[in-house]
């Protein structure tokens, strides 16, 4: 979803005349009144990648078969052959962009280049087996039929993509919604920008003016949905894509706090200019229109298929670890209900991904005669804390107490490794007095987090800790990658091991 803030004087008129606003164009809007789509464009490109690798097993498949029929030694061949077709091609094409949603969309426009890559490849195979001597036991005109087979059922699969994208977008599926926030010249030549540019998987879902008084009326065909506030009230109820900020420059110091406090959403933030002459996008957002000259300012975090990967690796690690650890969960849940009466698990409600409530599941490691957090004020633990139990201890000082959030992180409220959840009332406490505090909200909770193996866990009796802490989380969410997650849960098990800094 993009959103576009303009300056403080909004214009706010319709004409039913306007030839701006095209018949395709009113298409998306009565779409957009869903106001967010189910999947992002960025999901396509990873799918074409796979396409396109399952294209060269068919092909080696059909061309092995057609040769010596399914016999275990040509299917042998064709399996190498593939194999290092997929990762060959795989390299040249990422690098080339034949997966960008730009591409997809346009089967045609790089065509040729999809061509002579997989001609390359084929002359390496080629290539390969004059230097080897292998050219009795893979001839070059197996190479050759592979790669025009290959190609062929790649184009056709890029026309099969374009129209199956097209038609999920059509049913409000696969696509970016679009919103502009505010109203005067600047906003007004960005809509007309973007209708001129008619971009495919884009749809302008309505408009937010800084003062939020034009509400109910319209901005060139695009209705008028309030202000900032009712902005940030949406963002953390629908599912928004892009934001992008279209104030006039004379505004730069509320600029730079509305795009501050636009950086707390989960959200691709662009700063929209007049300058036409250059195209501005240095990455540009999949489905967002290049005719329309923007300055990316913040990009939403693990999205696409980092997010597909890190989803695929919560699920799995976490059902291996409630596995390996099924017979101590039971262990800890016996103690506790020896040591103290009440209940196994403690729940508590918790914010996660852009704000949204959910309850944490712990093993109860204080006596059960405490109110739960539900609008209540909660003290952190501290050092020899009168209402933590005898079990409770052990299980705080080792972190044993945070195994059940593995369940939180099979139904999906959690992550493995992200910004450790506060307390409700901790959230109000420190989003008053910390600039970017939710922040860290711009990614799933986890079990632990980089602020964590950094040594900034436990209480925080200090304010700067806790800007530490946010500090952390944010870097966190700025930065990730697989490899920053499984360094940080290597780091966890020696923090747990050998620190005991928890109480």
């Amino acid at each position: 979803m993009s959103i576009v803030l303009d300056g403080p004087s909004p214009y706010i008129a319709e004409k039913s005349s306007n030839t701006v606003v095209n018949r395709a164009e009113s298409s998306r809007n009565r779409r957009a009144d869903k106001i967010e789509f189910r999947y992002s464009p960025a999901f396509v490109s990873s799918a074409i990648a796979a396409t396109d690798s399952l294209c060269f097993v068919a092909a080696a498949l059909i061309v092995s078969v057609m040769r010596l029929g399914a016999d275990f030694e040509a299917l042998s061949v064709a399996a190498i052959e593939a194999g290092a077709a997929i990762a060959l091609y795989g390299l040249i094409a990422s690098r080339a962009g034949f997966h960008s949603l730009g591409v997809i969309l346009s089967p045609l426009s790089r065509l040729d280049g999809v061509f002579l890559t997989v001609a390359k490849v084929a002359a390496l195979f080629i290539a390969a087996s004059f230097a080897f001597g292998a050219t009795a036991v893979h001839p070059p005109l197996w190479s050759l039929a592979f790669a025009g087979t290959a190609f062929v059922l790649i184009a056709a699969s890029r026309f099969a993509a374009r129209r199956a994208v097209l038609a999920l977008n059509r049913r409000g599926v696969v696509g970016n919604t679009m919103v502009v926030l505010g109203g005067g010249d600047r906003a007004r030549n960005f809509l007309a920008r973007f209708h001129r540019a008619n971009p495919l998987l884009s749809s302008i879902a309505g408009v937010f003016t800084l003062d939020g008084e034009s509400k109910g009326r319209t901005l060139l065909g695009h209705p008028v949905l309030g202000g900032l506030d009712d902005l940030m009230d949406l963002a953390r109820r629908q599912k928004i894509d892009d934001i992008v900020v279209a104030m006039p420059w004379s505004s730069e110091p509320y600029m730079a706090e509305v795009i501050a406090a636009l950086k707390e959403l989960p959200v691709n933030v662009h700063l929209s200019t007049e300058i036409e002459a250059f195209d501005l996008i240095p990455d540009p957002s999949p489905g967002s229109s290049v005719a329309c000259p923007m300055f990316a300012v913040a990009k939403r975090p693990i999205t696409g298929p980092s997010l597909a990967l890190k989803t695929a690796q919560d699920l799995v690690l976490a059902s291996l670890a409630l596995l390996a650890l099924s017979p101590l969960l039971v262990l800890i849940a016996l103690a506790i209900k020896i040591d103290s009466p009440g209940p196994v698990f403690f729940m508590q409600k918790r914010l996660g991904f852009n704000n949204k409530p959910f309850e944490i599941f712990k093993f109860r490691s204080m006596y059960h005669n405490r109110p739960d957090d539900d609008g209540h004020v909660v003290q952190q633990a501290t050092r020899n804390d009168p209402r933590v139990t005898r079990v409770g201890r052990f299980i705080r000082a080792t972190s044993l107490d945070e195994l059940p959030q593995f369940l939180n992180v099979l139904n999906g409220t959690m992550s493995l490794v992200g910004p450790r959840p506060h307390a409700l009332s901790h959230n109000e406490e420190y989003g008053r007095v910390i600039r970017g505090y939710f922040a860290r909200h711009r990614v799933k909770p986890g079990i632990t987090g980089w602020a964590q193996v950094k040594g900034l866990r436990g209480e925080t009796e200090d304010l700067r800790l806790m800007e530490a802490r946010v500090e952390h989380d944010v870097y966190y969410a700025d930065n990730w990658s697989m490899m920053l997650d499984f360094k940080i849960l290597l780091m966890t098990v020696i923090v747990v091991l050998f620190q005991r800094t928890a109480y």
